[in-house]
């Protein structure tokens, strides 16, 4: 089993302790299995890069201490556990611009995400891609993750579902891209594409079709509209 650098048990229930009584809250039960539990590392690691804590190194460390972890390849949450802690460790690395680690670790959240056909609660494929695109874009390999893309949604477009992350994802990529060339019109219709993808709610719809309707030449201001206006993919269904 993995350990975590300059951790101990003690150091462990800890931070543990700190993480009760921030205003999150979370159950005590989330870190029952202890130290040598994997997941329990994994969930402490997420508390410990909040605001509130600001532990960063700390989370780095029991995230990265979960690296080998083989997770039961029936249990899709065990999956999902590993592939969130990715993820989020993927993240920190992006917010402080080490784009070439944020990228590795979000390779091997899609390695694992991709490894079974679960329908995850939270974790969603689509999203997965499009911040592993989002990094390539930020590493000047715009051309490499736009290709990419195409190849998605070529691969999932004729997929006989309504709600599709890898079509919403996709097509928000390339709607991005539209927009930072000063196409609107191409972005636009990227971003309506990609809607068709997604269950819209009927208290969305009015919004959107208002943030469309803009007439102005503000790409930015009207893709951060249409933004806003999208129901957020956490609080949706997906078929896949």
């Amino acid at each position: 089993m993995n350990t975590v650098t300059n951790m101990d048990k003690d150091t462990f229930d800890f931070l543990v302790d700190l993480v009760l009584e921030t205003n999150a809250k979370p159950p005590e039960t989330l870190f029952a299995g202890g130290y040598e539990d994997w997941r329990c590392r994994a969930r402490l690691a997420h508390f410990l890069a909040m605001p509130e804590l600001n532990r960063p190194e700390q989370a780095k460390a029991l995230f990265t201490s979960i690296m080998d972890v083989e997770p039961d390849e029936e249990n899709a949450e065990e999956i999902e556990e590993k592939v969130y802690a990715l993820q989020h460790l993927s993240q920190m690395e992006k917010d402080e611009k080490n784009y070439e680690q944020a990228l590795e670790y979000i390779n091997l959240a899609l390695e694992e995400a991709e490894a079974s056909d679960f329908l995850y609660r939270y974790i969603l494929r689509g999203e997965l891609w499009a911040e592993r695109w989002n990094l390539l874009h930020l590493s000047k390999r715009t051309e490499e993750a736009e290709a990419e893309a195409d190849e998605r949604i070529a691969a999932f477009e004729d997929i006989p579902v309504m709600h599709n992350s890898y079509l919403y994802y996709g097509y928000r990529f390339k709607a991005q891209l539209a927009a930072e060339r000063g196409m609107i019109m191409v972005a636009k219709d990227y971003m309506h594409m990609a809607l068709h993808a997604m269950e819209i709610p009927p208290k969305n719809k009015e919004l959107l079709d208002e943030a469309f309707e803009a007439q102005h030449e503000n790409v930015s201001w009207i893709m951060a509209e249409i933004d806003k206006a999208t129901p957020n993919p956490e609080n949706v269904h997906w078929d896949i």
